[in-house]
């Protein structure tokens, strides 16, 4: 856990200002963009909470994701690969200056791609590229490779690849401040859930439109909907979806909702007996009613996942594939056929071994309700859900011990645009057992094969075999098992322009630099 004293270093030296009740207090006669998300800031770690800052719109990456989800240059004005795929040439781009004054150069990104691949963190994309070599060419930065690897310009859209001033470090290397190049400077952090940001008047791109932003972190579902509803914040990001019509209902808001490239679902430990077999997980996949969880919990019958990709992916979601109905019958048909009995209290067994587990479940309502409506009806095939109450915490210890055997996740495949990139971390053999919110343990040599041609290809044919691989694949062995996409909504405030706000369907950022005061 981070400090009081620690985060507080994050903005002392560029000046604070002081916070009353959670709101900024600028001073009365400037008006305050107020937003809020459901996240804290835990740590200044940039495996840790990175993303937070880059959708602050505070820190950037070389290669950015814009609203449409599409590669964009960043503080890379430009990047091209050599013939035999080996070299990748990064332009920096020039007269960039950190929140402290100094200045962005192809030394500094050099030093920061050593630093970043050198990280022992399974999460991090950067550390997972063949690199042999990071070298400075005039204002360019070469990394050159160990082999062709397609994707080196999305992996450097990942969050901990954001580039920090040589102030933001302290001599061991941990972050002591956050020191970005964005269009935000952070004027003040206090403790986990609040950060004032002030527009950066040197920034190099085009300077925010709303001078002075206050954020507040409320894990708090209801807590939330309560601030959106007495006008307390001008835009919620990230509104839980079972809140959005009591919060639209309200009259004082609109929302806006986009189907985001994360999952709901259930993933499960593919090394244990109860989930091995790739027959046993198509079984519970059939036992669970899409449909009915996706209209009562969520509000949004079309959000029934059918398949891992959502239409986020347009390259990978598949239109032909059928809804996947509950069937009951046929998942019992299927875990007979696996040697599956049911026991005189109505629970599987075989060989000796009950078809229970038990589930960690976080303090979120939906969270909780999607526990119940999975536990009720895998009760109805025989299989036993034991619900404990716990937090992600618990999930990630037992997942690093080896005891962890059924979970809920909500992974986003978007982290980069390619869900590729999230797929390697997730079912690369070296990371199959640490493959925390995917398929703990699943191993499939056609999969790695797949994966290993993706990364290797050289042109859109080679690409396009190895996805259609890949996607059959998940959808087939099902190491995570789709049940619900997730629906990402803001809540605007008639304070501000409806039209100026963007949404991220792959969660990359805030924009709240282009957000707009209503006229």
């Amino acid at each position: 856990m981070i400090s009081r004293r620690a985060v507080l270093a994050a903005s002392v030296a560029l000046g604070a200002v002081s916070t009353v009740f959670g709101r900024s207090a600028w001073a009365t006669e400037e008006r305050v963009l107020q937003i809020t998300s459901p996240r804290e800031i835990t740590s200044l770690e940039l495996a840790d909470t990175s993303y937070h800052f880059r959708r602050l719109r505070v820190a950037e990456t070389l290669v950015t994701i814009d609203p449409d989800g599409k590669l964009a240059p960043e503080l890379a004005k430009s990047w091209s690969v050599s013939d035999d795929g080996l070299n990748w040439t990064f332009v920096i781009r020039e007269g960039v200056r950190f929140h402290d004054g100094s200045a962005l150069t192809p030394e500094l990104v050099r030093d920061a791609i050593e630093v970043m691949r050198k990280s022992r963190n399974n999460t991090e994309m950067v550390p997972q590229l063949p690199i042999s070599s990071v070298s400075v060419a005039g204002q360019s930065v070469v990394v050159s490779l160990t082999k062709p690897f397609s994707l080196v310009a999305d992996f450097f859209t990942d969050g901990p690849a954001v580039i920090l001033a040589k102030s933001s470090f302290a001599p061991d290397g941990t972050v002591k401040q956050i020191i970005g190049t964005g269009p935000y400077k952070i004027t003040r952090i206090e403790g986990k859930t609040s950060v004032d940001l002030e527009a950066f008047s040197d920034y190099w791109g085009t300077t925010a439109n709303i001078s002075k932003v206050h954020f507040t972190g409320a894990t708090s579902p209801d807590t939330i909907a309560n601030m959106a509803e007495a006008g307390q914040v001008d835009l919620v990001l990230g509104l839980p979806q079972a809140l959005r019509d009591r919060v639209e209902g309200s009259g004082k808001v609109k929302v806006k909702q986009v189907q985001t490239a994360r999952i709901n679902g259930v993933f499960v430990n593919a090394g244990d007996v109860r989930f091995d077999d790739p027959v046993e997980r198509r079984a519970i996949s059939l036992a669970v009613d899409r449909r009915g969880i996706a209209q009562a919990l969520f509000g949004n019958p079309k959000a029934a996942a059918n398949q891992l990709f959502s239409a986020a992916f347009p390259d990978w979601y598949d239109p032909n594939l059928p809804q996947i109905e509950r069937d009951v019958k046929e998942a019992e048909r299927l875990l007979a056929g696996a040697g599956w009995t049911k026991g005189s209290d109505g629970v599987l067994t075989r060989d000796g071994t009950r078809f229970s587990f038990t589930m960690i479940v976080g303090k979120q309502p939906e969270v909780k309700s999607l526990a119940e409506a999975i536990q009720a009806q895998l009760a109805d095939v025989g299989i036993e859900v034991k619900l404990e109450n716990g937090n992600q915490g618990q999930v990630l210890e037992a997942v690093s011990k080896g005891s962890f055997l059924f979970g809920l996740t909500r992974r986003n495949y978007g982290a980069v645009p390619d869900p590729v990139a999230t797929l390697v971390l997730d079912y690369a053999e070296s990371n199959a057992a640490n493959a925390v919110w995917s398929g703990v343990n699943y191993r499939n040599p056609d999969m790695e094969q797949a994966l290993s041609d993706y990364l290797a290809a050289r042109n859109e044919d080679q690409r396009v075999a190895a996805r259609k691989k890949i996607r059959a694949l998940v959808n087939a062995d099902l190491p995570v098992i789709p049940v619900v996409w997730y629906d990402y909504n803001v809540s605007i405030s008639d304070r501000i322009a409806f039209d100026s706000v963007p949404i991220d369907a792959l969660e990359v950022s805030f924009w709240i630099d282009r957000v707009k005061w209503a006229s």
